[in-house]
């Protein structure tokens, strides 16, 4: 079964942190306390901001139909601003502005469902029945950092902007909702449909932007992501039905199905499943909306493949990965240059692929809720 996510949407080597995040809890145990702070600390490894990160997280029932709701706050025409006229998560206007810009205030809310079967162990290994809440968190800060658009549509109306509190009720946000303005946020800004443009270019609201809401083929057209995803710009979940929340704010379930290396920030999750890495198309896109991404980040699988040495290579039917100490619960998987699996996740560092074709694959060894991903060659 899988449950739609929705929002407004220890490592194997240790990277440094690039931002910080100060998370304030309310009703969420213990156990699922660490799992929280754990996909935290992926991402202060890959954004970087000077101005901490303020979250509230919440456990509560979501009423059956969501993991996860994410509700940032934003800022808009800040000093600094790439952009005027424009919405931009407030994690990212701080970072950009490079002070605070909403003093006492969070600058997003993340509500987890309390009802969920959990996994709350770090190592990206939950049970067959459950949801891992590492992944399910990362998904939902990646909406708080930025991973977030304004659309609505009200019968044949599309519109950016229109959003209110009323929207997302019962849900109450720890900070006073902004007038949106009917302006886009940084993020619809880069949303295109296939035929008839930018979704920012059209009458808002209008018929032309509630149509191009739900005809399946919106694309987000940021110069990074499209060098990251081959020249071609990656595409939105833009369905049929239109679904507040979920579509226009994430990744195509259908183009990043389950396993492909770009699919934590679609809108489905499964169970017995994990992800606990953005991808570089989700990475790419928080660049083009305005983040930095930590220096660090690009030579981060150097570092790691002088540490994990894989043999042999080229391999023909088995292939072992070395480390300098033991790894706790390991698992290793195979990938293709497109992101897809083509050897399922097993535990242990060393896995079969006798049966794969020849060509150069990758393998992705996964512990303590972090990965590494080396490449190397099947004959």
């Amino acid at each position: 079964m899988r449950i739609l996510l929705l929002l407004l949407g220890c490592s194997v080597l240790a990277r440094s942190r690039a931002t910080s995040f100060d998370i304030s809890y309310v009703n969420v145990p213990a156990d699922a306390q660490v799992a929280v702070q754990a996909a935290a600390d992926i991402w202060s490894g890959i954004v970087v901001s000077a101005v901490p990160i303020k979250v509230q997280v919440t456990w509560a029932p979501l009423f059956g139909t969501a993991l996860g709701i994410t509700l940032p706050n934003g800022r808009r025409d800040f000093p600094g601003a790439p952009l005027g006229q424009t919405w931009y998560a407030a994690a990212l206007a701080n970072s950009i502005a490079g002070n605070e810009l909403d003093p006492g205030e969070n600058d997003f809310d993340v509500f987890l469902d309390a009802t969920a079967n959990w996994y709350t162990g770090l190592d990206g290994m939950p049970g067959a029945a459950q949801y891992d809440l590492v992944t399910i968190t990362l998904h939902e800060f990646g909406h708080g950092l930025g991973f977030v658009g304004l659309s609505k549509k009200e019968g044949t109306m599309g519109s950016l902007g229109t959003l209110q509190a009323v929207d997302f009720a019962p849900l109450v946000t720890s900070f006073p909702w902004p007038d949106l303005d009917t302006l886009p946020s940084i993020f619809d800004r880069f949303l295109d449909q296939q035929q008839d443009g930018p979704f920012a270019l059209m009458d808002n609201p209008g018929i032309q932007l509630g149509a191009a809401m739900t005809s399946n083929q919106v694309y987000f057209n940021g110069p990074l992501a499209m060098a990251g995803n081959g020249g071609a710009a990656p595409r939105i979940f833009a369905p049929s039905a239109f679904a507040l929340g979920s579509s226009c704010v994430h990744l195509n379930e259908s183009t990043y199905p389950n396993s492909n290396v770009n699919e934590l920030m679609t809108p489905y999750s499964s169970m017995g499943h994990a992800n606990q890495w953005p991808g570089p198309i989700c990475i790419a896109m928080l660049q083009d909306i305005g983040w930095t991404i930590a220096p660090d980040l690009g030579i981060h699988g150097t570092a790691l493949l002088a540490a994990a040495t894989i043999y042999p290579d080229p391999a023909t039917d088995v292939v072992h990965l070395a480390t300098p100490a033991p790894l706790i619960a390991p698992r290793i998987r195979v990938i293709d240059l497109g992101g897809r699996e083509v050897v399922a996740a097993r535990s242990g560092t060393e896995t079969d692929v006798a049966s794969l074709s020849a060509g150069t694959y990758i393998l992705e060894l996964r512990s303590e809720g972090r990965s590494v991903h080396v490449p190397f060659i099947k004959r």
